[in-house]
């Protein structure tokens, strides 16, 4: 929900401070800046999620999440954009380290039996957050 926030911010930022080819072009990076780690990222997240306990990855992702969006709130604070716009490419990176481990450790929790109910509220829970974030 925090992620989405930002993003929504940076982006009516962008709609109301830019107009024309800029607006065109710094909407295009925005989006490249959230969707590009998870592409980049779609092996080693994996890897990580695979090689190391997940509880682990998502206590550690879950610290960096605090801390990269403290560093957001500052940047908000000081009139930083072009850090948050940077921070978003971060934030995005950790998100993309996080969610094997969230859905991996799904099929840890429940085994084989309860898996598609467990995976249905997850994916509940994720899509009501992302609602709830607009």
């Amino acid at each position: 929900m925090t992620d989405l926030g930002h993003k929504i911010i940076l982006q009516n930022t962008i709609f109301k401070a830019y107009e024309g080819s800029e607006l065109i072009i710094l909407t295009a990076i925005v989006n490249a800046l959230i969707l590009l780690p998870f592409i980049f990222l779609f092996s080693p997240a994996g890897f990580i999620a695979d090689k190391y306990p997940k509880t682990k990855v998502i206590e550690y992702a879950s610290l960096a999440a605090v801390g990269i969006t403290t560093l957001i709130l500052l940047s908000y604070t000081m009139g930083w954009f072009w850090v948050a716009f940077l921070l978003t490419f971060i934030l995005a990176a950790q998100s993309a380290i996080y969610s094997p481990a969230k859905y991996g450790l799904i099929k840890e929790m429940t085994g084989n039996d309860k898996l598609a109910e467990a995976n249905a509220l997850v994916q509940a829970v994720t899509i009501a957050s992302i609602l709830l974030g607009r």
